[in-house]
């Protein structure tokens, strides 16, 4: 098993930045259950994504998962494998990750670089991602 994950890890180091949303389960019960309730936490603090968000679910401040919402814009993918692609086309300047979990322990994440400023847009589709993929 230590072969694959550090062929996998390789891998990532070689592709560098992806603008490919990249989705992990880490605790599959979390598929198979509903989700009862959600206690969102957006930060850097952004009053559209969370306003987004709001509309698409009723999240419950006393719920005991939190669903993590982070972004952040204007970063720069330093990896020298990429020079040819920032070079030739609209590299990903920005992310916007989001992660399920309860109790510190790591059900779900979502991931992905974008090539501008996380729009709502963004949150939707990965709002969508998540609701397809766990039941709410």
């Amino acid at each position: 098993m230590k072969p694959f994950i550090a062929l996998s890890f390789l891998l990532l180091f070689l592709h560098g930045c992806s603008d490919n949303a990249t989705v992990n389960i880490f605790d599959k019960t979390i598929s198979q259950n509903k989700i009862e309730c959600m206690r969102l936490v957006v930060f850097p603090p952004d009053e559209k994504i969370e306003k987004t968000l709001n509309e698409l679910y009723s999240f419950d401040k006393q719920c005991s998962i939190k669903m993590d919402v982070s972004h952040k814009s204007g970063i720069v993918c330093n990896s020298n494998q990429n020079s040819q692609k920032k070079a030739l086309s609209n590299f990903p300047t920005s992310y916007l990750k989001i992660q399920i979990s309860k109790d510190g322990k790591l059900f779900y994440s979502y991931y992905i670089d974008l090539k501008d400023s996380v729009t709502q847009d963004d949150s939707i589709t990965a709002f969508e991602r998540i609701q397809k993929d766990l039941i709410f």
